[in-house]
């Protein structure tokens, strides 16, 4: 006499166990906690970034003094002289400045800037 099987096969539309789908994906990675906001970098870079944009604006004022020429209209000789080299130095002092408040900005954004994870 055969022997007769108790269990039905399942259909080809007929949904897997719940155990089969999770035998065969791979295990997820470990979720990774949320990042907490901090005011305080946001605020160093909004500083960053007004030294950066301040230091090219001041870069840009100084050189346009430096290299324009200066208009002499209605002055004597001594005071065309004069004004020429007062642009002159203003220009100087304020391309310095701009030079070092735009480095002064990019440091911090270097030291600021958010790290990736250690492995």
């Amino acid at each position: 006499m055969a022997r007769q099987h108790t269990r039905a096969t399942p259909s080809p539309l007929s949904p897997p166990p719940p155990g089969a789908i999770a035998a065969l994906m791979p295990p997820s990675p470990e979720p990774q906690p949320p990042r907490r906001s901090s005011v305080g970098r946001s605020a160093a870079l909004g500083l960053c970034g007004g030294l950066l944009l301040g230091g090219l604006g001041l870069l840009a004022a100084g050189l346009r003094a430096l290299f324009t020429a200066v208009d002499c209209a209605g002055l004597s000789g001594p005071e065309c002289e004069l004004l020429q080299q007062a642009t002159r130095e203003i220009g100087r002092m304020q391309s310095l400045s701009g030079g070092a408040l735009t480095a002064l900005g990019a440091s911090l954004f270097v030291l600021l800037r958010p790290r990736p994870p250690a492995p």
